[in-house]
């Protein structure tokens, strides 16, 4: 058997130890704190509908305009690249490979109904299954409506999660 690079070992190591400090800093700061800084920047936000990334590979605010955006990762070193990019990343390649997050994961679309325009989640044959609420939304089939508090979920685990926001 072939001796491992030693090199390879320091970059597994700095990879555990990246995200155990994250974590410690997480949780050696205040809950009351951390609950101040969301409300202080979600109350900057303009009206609209918007998807606020959670997970620790998809944290951000993503403004839904009228338009259909698609989530997913971008192609990693062990796949030829995609033909069709999405229009935000969560890049949930913990060691150079993913996870579970595809490349065009889901789509959250914009449907006009009779009640007026909806947001809503389609699977697009994801590998893991996109899920709403821990509802796994049928991949390819007309997807799940979306309602200000869902949690979108990319993979089953609830590693790479949104949460869909409303401010009216």
């Amino acid at each position: 058997m072939d001796e491992t690079d030693p090199l390879f070992v320091t970059i597994d190591k700095l990879i555990r130890i990246s995200r155990l400090k994250e974590i410690e800093f997480i949780m050696g700061s205040d809950r009351a704190d951390r609950i101040y800084e969301i409300q202080t920047a979600l109350r900057r936000l303009e009206p609209g509908h918007y998807l606020l990334g959670t997970g620790p590979s998809t944290v951000g605010i993503i403004h839904l305009d009228d338009q259909d955006i698609v989530l997913g990762r971008p192609s990693t070193i062990l796949e030829p690249p995609s033909a069709a990019t999405p229009d935000y990343w969560a890049t949930d390649t913990l060691y150079f490979v993913p996870r579970e997050v595809s490349r065009n994961h889901v789509r959250v679309a914009l449907r006009i109904t009779d009640a007026g325009p909806r947001r809503v989640a389609c699977d697009l044959n994801s590998t893991c299954g996109t899920f709403v609420n821990d509802t796994q939304v049928d991949p390819g089939g007309p997807g799940i409506a979306l309602e200000h508090g869902d949690i979108i979920s990319l993979g089953p685990s609830r590693i790479s999660t949104y949460v869909y926001y409303e401010v009216p």
